[in-house]
């Protein structure tokens, strides 16, 4: 029997699972597109999922533990895109707590990730006061 494939809704909220178990390579393997694009506070972080991965892959592993916590998701079926705030904490191996304080954006298609937004800083504060969180295909007005 062959699994079902899952709606957009169900597969933004898989991925929310995978990253609040602390698990964020698996969802970046699983629902990050071959030829998806990721930007840093605007600036192009990764062209490709193996270039992120790559990227990602030693902060991630460097971590002895992950708590993931995700906030303020907002899914909008019609445009294929999702936001929601990241408030994980990492635990490195010196047990220094890094607490993690920003919001991803993300444009889907055909079940994948194909372009994600991420902001920090005071990128954050913007984003929360220009009301993207409350409607995230808003994103061209910052």
């Amino acid at each position: 029997m062959t699994a079902r494939p899952l709606t957009f809704e169900q597969a933004v909220e898989h991925q929310i699972e995978l990253l609040n178990s602390g698990e964020v390579l698996q969802a970046l393997d699983i629902y990050f597109d071959n030829k998806g694009k990721m930007y840093e506070n605007d600036n192009l972080f990764g062209s490709n999922r193996t270039e992120c991965r790559t990227k990602q892959e030693p902060y991630i592993n460097s971590a002895k533990d992950i708590l993931g916590k995700i906030t303020d998701v907002k899914i909008l079926n019609h445009a294929q895109v999702c936001i929601f705030r990241n408030k994980s904490r990492f635990i490195d191996q010196q047990n220094k707590v890094i607490q993690i304080d920003g919001i991803h954006w993300q444009r889907w298609e055909s079940g994948k990730i194909i372009e994600e937004r991420y902001y920090h800083g005071e990128k954050v504060d913007e984003i929360i006061a220009l009301g993207l969180l409350d409607n995230p295909d808003n994103l061209k007005t910052i």
